[in-house]
């Protein structure tokens, strides 16, 4: 799993296979290390946990630790094949009147950009060796069109 923090925004990237182990036990998790001069000085942690028990999804800071905790709804959505992920948006406004936006985000790995992009996304990427890709799924586009829509196309 990856993580990335930018400004109001934490981004974690998951491989297919994070995802199954997030299927299974409602918990992934990682650490980073801080190690400097004079040996370990700290650890970072960060994780995306299954909260059934939640209306909505939310993100929590403890510590030293990000913990992204996806409701029920949300797990459903992350788990599906063919959606790339999920997606926790909150804005209120402070005492002195100024709006606030921060976002989260759950997504599926995929490979770097390249000219010629295979729609993939990242099974496992072990540290030594190849990284495994799957397909990703074509999505179900079909739709029921409204007697008023095809009224209008007419």
């Amino acid at each position: 799993m990856k993580i990335r923090i930018q400004d109001s925004s934490v981004r974690l990237r998951l491989t297919l296979k994070e995802v199954e182990a997030f299927a299974g036990e409602g918990l992934v998790a990682r650490e980073t290390q801080v190690v400097a001069q004079e040996g370990l000085q700290g650890l970072f942690r960060y994780r995306l946990e299954y909260a059934p028990e939640l209306a909505e999804s939310e993100v929590a800071v403890e510590g030293f630790c990000i913990a992204v905790r996806l409701c029920g709804l949300d797990r459903a959505e992350l788990l599906k094949p063919d959606r790339e992920g999920v997606y926790i948006r909150r804005e209120w406004i402070s005492p002195e009147g100024k709006t606030h936006r921060f976002m989260a985000f759950v997504e599926k790995d995929r490979p770097g950009s390249t000219c010629v992009k295979k729609e993939q996304w990242i099974y496992d990427a072990p540290p030594h060796g190849p990284v495994e890709t799957r397909p990703i799924p074509a999505r179900d586009r079909t739709y029921r069109r409204s007697p008023v829509t095809r009224e209008v196309e007419r």
